[in-house]
């Protein structure tokens, strides 16, 4: 209850009191008289009456003012005190009471700020051992992020509602719908912490496999897997592997171990893009029935040719050559068939084969240490400055010392010159010469066609068959009397934005996990759930007015996502919008975009869907949520989506935890948090303080009371200002 509310009621509380004495005692003195001192009093009434009236008003003026003094320096200065002190030790240690009030209550302001920096004197020394103890996690974390990143497959761990609560880089590339534009920013990606896993995976395999992981637990397997294949849109297809992830207790007993229960809390499904392989085999059969109707219609005409040659020995000499070159002209087409044939192979089997991005310089080294100690060469290497190849290191370092060694063996060359420049259209040229010597060109030749591997398969594989797979070709330099003094081999070279995983860093490893989310069941038990354990998405709009309901659209908007009560500043959307209007100059002066930006944006009914999709299963969250609420109900049917989850306000949040503190907008209530406010008046800027404001709110909610999503509803139904509307 507001203090006017209870000082109004205390007012009249005391002037009912005192009148009522007034009343009753003139009413008892009144039938305590006869009728002769009744008819006296009546006569003399008007004489009397207006005296103990006028005292009563007296009285009760001098009461007002007095209630007034009371709640003016000693009620309200100590409710102010009261949330000024909570905001000090739940989430602002630098905040210090100004004293105000009574002698009394400054005096005890004076205490309170002693005792404030004495806590705070405390608190650092906490801090000092805490920070300590979360150095030793951050490097734990360090050696989980480095060991995820570093997987060849994608990988996720979900609870068994699906909610993801661990991924890498390569699954959030991999689950990336090729050929679908993006509209809400890299950031945000299409997978995330607290996100569904189903509303990417199709839900029925990874169920069915869920089930036959429980009852392979229930038949005593320790390490039960299974693995399914998966289609997603944009064709691509996923071998998904799944293993179980086993919880500490069971329903019975704090720990397992006591019952010899295993009850499944989540799941490991690691993801591998079959895709290539897939579009390899499908080339390969095309390529062998291809080859098999061509062979067998060139073959059709020789059979043909020689069998009318033969039937008919009498044929004229024209006429025999005419089938001689029918012969002739088949057999060719089979032998370039054949070479066609071996070419596309060798690019089937590239498709199969276990390439590696390798920079130039490490390449050389390798090969450069290798020789020198295997045959004892002189090695002069020189390599183009951070280019990058594309290819299997061990085969390609194998076959190139093997000429080192035959060059070593046969032409007594001492000396080898390496080189490896960027050459066209994604191709590199490694250069291998050997200036002081001329060699034949038969010991290239027989260096080509040296068997150097066996595929998966077992077939024997040449030098040539591994620089064909590649890609390239072997060309011999020769000098002026037809020695073969080098030989040029082209390498892929993949530009970096091909090259997955090897980009330079860019701040932390892109490993994300939320374990505590393991403990999560479900959205039905949301409204349960403790508000630091809930995931949320705070988003802000910026617009071209104030009006939503007369035409006013959105321009810009922006959200940052919160789990378990970190908050995820990798998982955001900043997205401009092309409202299909005009930008008025006084919203311009405001929030800064001009409206030239918004030429070739999408529009509203491009980006909602994402947005939805980004803030499925979380709780939104915004600073005066009606007013960005209304603009996206106006927009649901446009757009096809429907934003029905629960909704928080962190003005009406701000109002539960300091309804004595005055104003609650965006700035006043960062200045009370002692947070900094960046980007004002930019939908993510401010976005990003209303997600800290919620950080800081949440500790204040629990010291009143308001721990569960639920109370925090029920709270904000209650608060003076929920009563806006647009």
């Amino acid at each position: 209850m507001k203090p006017k509310v209870k000082y109004w009621i205390f007012l009249l509380a005391i002037a009912n009191v005192i009148f009522g004495v007034i009343v009753a005692s003139l009413v008892g003195s009144w039938y305590n008289l006869s009728l002769t001192e009744r008819d006296f009093v009546q006569s003399i009434a008007d004489k009397i009456l207006p005296f103990p009236l006028l005292g009563a008003v007296i009285i009760m003026l001098a009461i007002g003012t007095l209630v007034s003094l009371l709640f003016r320096y000693y009620i309200i200065p100590t409710l102010q005190m009261a949330e000024e002190t909570r905001l000090i030790t739940a989430v602002n240690p630098d905040y210090r009471l100004l004293p105000k009030g009574a002698r009394e209550l400054v005096h005890l302001a004076e205490v309170i700020n002693d005792s404030a920096a004495a806590y705070q004197r405390l608190q650092t020394d906490v801090e000092i051992t805490v920070s300590a103890a979360k150095a030793e996690l951050h490097a734990e974390r360090n050696r989980l992020a480095a060991l995820m990143s570093e997987l060849p497959h994608g990988v996720l761990v979900c609870n068994t509602d699906g909610q993801i609560l661990l991924y890498n880089a390569q699954a959030q590339q991999m689950l990336q719908p090729k050929g679908v534009k993006q509209y809400t920013g890299a950031a945000g990606g299409w997978i995330g912490l607290g996100r569904s896993i189903f509303g990417i995976l199709h839900r029925d395999p990874i169920v069915h496999a869920l089930e036959l992981l429980q009852q392979a637990v229930e038949k005593g397997q320790n390490a039960p897997t299974t693995g399914f294949m998966m289609t997603l849109r944009g064709g691509i297809c996923l071998r998904v592997s799944m293993a179980p992830v086993f919880s500490d207790s069971c329903e019975e007993h704090d720990h397992c171990l006591r019952c010899g229960k295993r009850e499944i809390s989540g799941i490991v499904l690691t993801l591998q893009d079959m895709t290539p392989q897939i579009e390899a085999d499908t080339r390969r059969d095309l390529l062998i029935q291809s080859l098999t109707d061509d062979v067998q219609g060139a073959l059709g005409d020789i059979r043909q040719a020689i069998t009318t040659i033969l039937s008919q020995p009498e044929l004229g000499l024209e006429e025999l050559t005419g089938y001689r070159q029918t012969i002739d002209r088949a057999s060719r087409s089979i032998q370039g068939q054949l070479g066609q044939a071996r070419e596309n192979y060798a690019r089937h089997l590239q498709a199969l084969s276990k390439v590696e991005d390798v920079l130039a310089e490490s390449l050389l080294e390798v090969l450069q240490r290798n020789i020198g100690e295997r045959f004892n060469l002189q090695i002069d290497c020189r390599a183009a400055e951070g280019l990058w190849l594309q290819l299997d290191s061990y085969s390609t370092v194998q076959a190139i010392s093997h000429l080192a060694g035959m060059l070593k063996q046969q032409s007594q060359v001492d000396r080898l010159i390496l080189s490896l420049q960027p050459g066209e259209a994604g191709r590199a040229a490694l250069q291998l010469s050997w200036p002081t010597a001329g060699v034949t060109a038969q010991l290239v030749d027989d260096w080509a066609a040296s068997p150097l591997m066996t595929d998966t398969q077992g077939r024997l594989l040449s030098v040539q068959d591994l620089i064909v797979q590649h890609g390239g070709a072997i060309v011999m330099e020769a000098n002026a009397e037809g020695c073969c003094q080098g030989v040029c081999i082209g390498l892929p070279a993949p530009s970096a934005q091909e090259r997955v995983g090897f980009a330079a860093p860019q701040g932390p490893r892109p490993v994300y996990y939320a374990f505590d989310l393991f403990h999560q069941r479900g959205s039905a038990e949301m409204r349960q759930q403790p508000l630091r354990k809930l995931t949320f998405v705070v988003f802000d709009t910026e617009t071209t007015g104030l009006n939503p309901g007369e035409g006013d659209e959105i321009i810009q908007i922006g959200a940052v996502r919160i789990v378990n009560s970190r908050l995820l500043h990798d998982e955001a959307i900043d997205q401009l919008i092309d409202p299909r209007r005009s930008v008025p100059a006084a919203s311009v002066a405001i929030h800064g975009i001009q409206p030239e930006l918004l030429v070739d944006q999408p529009t509203i009914d491009q980006v909602l869907p994402h947005f939805h999709q980004f803030a499925a299963g979380a709780v939104l969250v915004a600073h005066n949520a009606a007013f960005d609420m209304r603009f996206l109900q106006l927009k649901e049917a446009a757009s096809k989506v429907r934003f029905d989850q629960p909704v928080l306000d962190t003005l009406l949040l701000s109002s539960i935890v300091h309804p004595h503190l005055g104003n609650h907008s965006l700035d006043d209530i960062a200045e009370r948090l002692n947070l900094t406010i960046l980007g004002r008046h930019t939908a993510l800027g401010d976005a990003l303080v209303t997600a800290e404001i919620l950080l800081k709110l949440i500790p204040l909610l629990e010291a009143q009371g308001v721990h569960t999503l639920a109370d925090a509803l029920e709270a904000s139904a209650a608060s003076p200002f929920n009563k806006l509307s647009y």
